[in-house]
Order: C-alpha cells, then structure tokens, then sequence
C-alpha cells in the first residue's frame, strides 16, 4: 500500500462514527449493507451526516456505493 493511500485510509478510520461503519461493513462481507441498516445498527438517522462519513469512507477507498 502505498503510504498516500495508507495515510487517506487511516484518517478516514480515524473518525469513531467511520470507524463504527467500516467495521459493519467488513463483517457484513461482499454483500455489503443498505443505508437504512446501517444507521439501524449505529442507532442513528440516515441522514445527511450519515452520508457524508459514507462519502469519506469511499472516498478513502476502503468502501464502494452501489444504488439497488
């Protein structure tokens, strides 16, 4: 991993909510999960800020986003 990446990963771990999501998605496997179970697990709304620390994860490259 180059130390770039590794740096944009880690700061994006380095939120507790990001860190909370990532590691439901990394249990939830390929198949991923939809917003509104993950803000059922956090115990939060899906809503913007849900989104926006979605956004850091892919944006970080340790998520991807598909619409079903």
């Amino acid at each position: 991993m180059e130390s770039t990446t590794a740096v944009a990963a880690l700061g994006a771990l380095a939120h507790q909510t990001r860190l909370q999501i990532f590691r439901l998605l990394v249990r939830a496997g390929a198949g991923g999960m939809a917003v509104g179970r993950i803000a059922e697990a956090l115990g939060v709304e899906a809503n913007g800020r849900l989104t926006f620390h979605l956004k850091e994860l892919v944006a970080a490259g340790l998520a991807a986003s598909r619409q079903e």
